[in-house]
């Protein structure tokens, strides 16, 4: 197996020997990467990427245009574990989308300049090593059990309710492991975590982008905001501008350092596949991927397993699934939707809209309502305490004490 010392092996995919040359040129004096002789589009090139044995490709979409992406889908699907950036031509941006569904990891957009070059080059790299690691340990005997999680919510269907898990999740998390919890906005734009817990500050994740390169303990707590509940809490940018300058390199230096902070976390990432929600996948312990139980949100969640395994090297193992909305009567059955899946369902929220809603309207969440001994807070509960066995917690670790949200919302605190 590789060392994560070895330089980055770098092969570029290109006719273009102007590009080659400014990418040689941008690498040759950078330490940890590895150049390897430019290849062209032709019959041999996958046989040459098998002996080369890159671990990153850099791909320049000039060319057939209804080519490309085949060819992507197929280097990605032969080659799994090898990182393809797609130099995407600036006329071309709308392909984007098209072009991260089929395989590639990052793009960057022409012409590039040698800072964006290597800052993705940079983020490539640490994303290889941490999966080398990461490998290296799942063939340890010894693998320490972990004890910190972080715990993304996502859902590629909007209107699932991810919003609603990530908040009453993250009260009973911290319930149950008696430990601070920390609830973070990871939607840059129309997050919405402060409205669900009518919490009143101006303070968000975009205050700490300026002083990426000095996070310490107490910037990061000045800045993220407490609950009532006892939650800390990591709003989304209030404005246009500010979500704009958060950044998937930012947004990974910035959830490193609060990781070392809060020992868990609980992030609402809510139904956009782009590069800062991957950036935050990447860097979870666990991603509870949020459907509720109909044929579309099935089939998007089907996509998104897909898309994990073949594109985004996330391991099926990663991702729990968490029925919303379920109703007996009503929908597909849970055993309906592992057989479609092909996966074991984590835990089902039944549905109760009027609960949820209100909650969400006077900004006091379910689990803090003190009338509120309904089905779906004993699940939520549940959920909880299984998602904290998967870090390796057990309920005799907790100390005897009154969990902080057994101080229920009698009277509102809407202000």
């Amino acid at each position: 197996m590789p060392n994560v010392q070895d330089p980055i092996r770098v092969l570029s995919i290109t006719s273009n020997e102007l590009m080659f040359n400014i990418i040689k040129a941008v690498l040759e004096d950078e330490t940890g990467y590895f150049l390897l002789d430019r290849q062209e589009l032709n019959g041999e090139l996958m046989e040459n990427i098998e002996k080369l044995k890159p671990n990153c490709i850099l791909f320049d979409y000039l060319g057939p245009a209804d080519n490309q992406l085949k060819l992507i889908d197929n280097i990605s699907l032969q080659f799994p574990e090898i990182m393809i950036v797609v130099l995407l031509p600036e006329d071309k941006v709308s392909e984007a989308n098209s072009v991260i569904l089929a395989g590639a990891r990052a793009f960057i957009v022409q012409p590039f300049n040698q800072k964006k070059l290597l800052e993705t080059l940079s983020r490539i790299k640490e994303l290889y090593h941490r999966g080398l690691k990461v490998r290296k340990e799942v063939v340890s005997d010894d693998t320490p059990i972990a004890t910190r999680g972080t715990f993304v919510i996502f859902s590629p269907k909007g209107g699932v309710g991810c919003s609603t898990v990530a908040v009453n999740l993250a009260i009973a998390l911290k319930d149950e492991l008696r430990q601070e919890v920390l609830l973070m906005d990871g939607k840059m734009l129309f997050g919405d975590l402060d409205i669900m817990l009518n919490l009143k500050t101006q303070n968000s994740i975009s205050d700490l982008v300026p002083h990426i390169g000095s996070l310490d303990e107490g910037l990061i707590r000045d800045v993220t905001s407490e609950h009532i509940s006892g939650l800390k809490v990591l709003p989304a940018p209030n404005n246009l501008a500010a979500a704009q300058g958060v950044h998937p390199e930012e947004l990974h230096n910035i959830l490193t350092s609060v990781q070392a902070v809060y020992p868990n976390i609980v992030i609402d990432s809510g139904n956009s596949l782009s590069e800062n929600a991957v950036t935050l996948m990447d860097a979870s312990h666990k991603i509870l991927l949020v459907i509720n139980p109909d044929i579309a949100s099935l089939r998007d969640a089907s996509r998104f397993i897909d898309i994990c395994q073949s594109t985004l090297s996330i391991p099926k193992e990663k991702i729990l699934v968490v029925i919303n909305q379920h109703d007996q009567r009503d929908g597909l059955s849970r055993e309906d939707i592992e057989r479609s899946l092909l996966v074991k369902v984590f835990a089902t929220l039944p549905n109760d809209p009027r609960a949820s809603l209100q909650g969400i309207n006077r900004g006091v969440p379910l689990l803090m309502q003190a009338q509120n001994s309904s089905p779906l807070r004993k699940a939520f509960v549940s959920m909880a305490k299984a998602l904290a066995a998967t870090i390796g917690y057990k309920a005799s670790d907790a100390k005897a004490k009154k969990p902080l949200s057994d101080v229920l919302v009698k009277s509102s605190h809407l202000g």
